[in-house]
């Protein structure tokens, strides 16, 4: 989990660059057991102004850890108040029911856990809405060479420390290189988005969304991040 929203040793499994949330919001993905995931975001969105990302980008470090029992945990360094004043902060999330056919996936968690931080909650739902196709084209050996693309919607709700915020959000798998993401946070101070993630391979990945405020009727935030992940069995392995 990443801010503004803002482990054993297994044997080796496929690792994923993809980040485990969307822009701005979780969803019920998890960093797999065992692998970590390092990403460097910038923490100042403004696209105007002296005090624009392009002059003050605050980049903010952030590291995920997949842990056993459908658990992930984030540790990220992020500006508290003052600005200039990073301190670490702990994010955490639950993924105790699994998609299904019918079912949606559900996860809740906890983001900003911190000195100098305002902690939030969040419950999310995850459905892909070609579920039932996806899974029965791994049944079909004559279509074993055709991929379908997984299209997933998401929705949910925050709760910041005066209030409760709708969630929504939806990824689209374009390529196995490419998979866009759009989300949305109700209320004025927060922002709808529209960007992607690009799959260098499979430890690489570069995330870039622009934002539009609720309260704004024009372009008012850039988010850029750079992912990393790797397996803890094999952390030098490329």
């Amino acid at each position: 989990m990443r801010w503004p929203f803002v482990v054993a040793c297994l044997a080796p499994v496929a690792v994923r660059a993809a980040p485990s949330m969307l822009n701005q919001i979780p969803t019920t993905d998890l960093v797999p057991v065992g692998q970590v995931t390092l990403q460097l975001q910038n923490g100042n969105t403004e696209v105007s102004g002296r005090s624009s990302v392009f002059h003050q980008p605050q980049l903010v470090p952030q590291s995920e850890f997949g842990l056993p029992w459908n658990l992930e945990a984030g540790l990220d360094v992020a500006p508290s108040d003052p600005p200039h004043d990073y301190r670490p902060m702990l994010n955490l999330k639950w993924n105790p029911v699994r998609e299904d056919y019918r079912v949606p996936a559900v996860a809740v968690g906890a983001t900003q856990l911190g000195v100098g931080f305002v902690p939030s909650y969040f419950l999310v739902l995850s459905k892909t809405l070609n579920y039932e196709q996806i899974q029965y084209q791994k049944f079909r050996a004559h279509h074993r060479n055709v991929k379908l693309r997984g299209i997933r919607l998401h929705a949910g709700m925050l709760r910041t420390s005066n209030a409760w915020r709708a969630l929504a959000g939806t990824d689209v798998e374009v390529s196995d290189r490419f998979v866009v993401y759009a989300d949305w946070i109700s209320g004025a101070r927060n922002s709808v988005s529209l960007g992607g993630v690009l799959v260098i391979d499979r430890q690489n990945s570069v995330q870039a969304s622009l934002l539009r405020g609720n309260d704004q009727d024009r372009l008012s935030g850039l988010l850029v991040g750079i992912t990393h992940t790797f397996d803890l069995a094999h952390p030098f392995e490329w």
